[in-house]
């Protein structure tokens, strides 16, 4: 069966909530496209994230009556799926904010300008041929037909929102500035400095070190492109 409920003490470490002693329960977010450690509730990332409402029941309200986008989309659910890399927009107040990891691996919003809450990077999580076109999965859960191109799984491309067209390719490559997305050091930016297969040698800074290539997620060539 289920369950519609989380115990606080069970949430995933990779979301930023209040104190967990003496508060028993904590939003369960809708199965979406990203997984619990990439992805939290809307309602987590309103009230105690972005400070928009002090109860759940604030955010409802908001949700119902003020314009809240998830990559270009108004969104009314107070579960929704909210993960790594998506824009949110708040129409009123004109703020924009991209998800990302902090230095301490809790998913945060990142402030951004009006020009880049149009644009976003998705890693490409396999590929696939339909009618004829090739097709890219992204690490969003979207799906983009594209006519040609040498696009790898493991790369990262930025589309617009919510138009998703395709504006750059960040191939996974010597060179490139990736974020990690998993492992010890979560949340680190660095430069790959040597691929391996599956061992990719990072260089963040002063510090130089291996990790996985299933951790890596291309974010610009050399540096970032966006504000992550």
């Amino acid at each position: 069966m289920v369950k519609n409920h989380l115990k606080r003490i069970a949430m995933p470490k990779t979301w930023t909530t209040a104190d967990k002693k003496g508060i028993v329960w904590a939003p369960k977010v809708n199965p979406g496209a990203h997984s619990m450690n990439e992805g939290l509730p809307l309602v987590i990332l309103m009230r105690e994230l972005l400070k928009l409402a002090n109860t759940k029941r604030e955010v409802r309200n908001i949700l119902n009556h003020k314009k809240i986008l998830i990559d270009g989309k108004q969104r009314k659910d107070h579960k929704f799926n909210v993960g790594l890399m998506d824009i949110i927009s708040i129409e009123e107040t004109k703020e924009n904010f991209r998800m990302s990891f902090n230095k301490y691996g809790k998913l945060v919003p990142v402030a951004i300008d009006q020009k880049e809450a149009k644009e976003k990077i998705c890693k490409i999580k396999g590929k696939g041929f339909y009618e004829g076109k090739s097709q890219l999965r992204l690490s969003d859960g979207r799906i983009i037909l594209i006519e040609k191109g040498n696009y790898k799984t493991s790369d990262s491309i930025i589309i617009t929102v919510p138009e998703q067209k395709i504006v750059q390719h960040l191939p996974f490559e010597k060179g490139a500035a990736i974020m990690l997305t998993g492992g010890k050091k979560i949340g680190v930016i660095g430069v790959i400095e040597e691929i391996k297969k599956d061992v990719i040698r990072i260089k963040s800074h002063n510090d130089v070190f291996e990790t996985d290539k299933k951790h890596c997620f291309v974010v610009g060539k050399g540096k970032p492109s966006l504000t992550v």
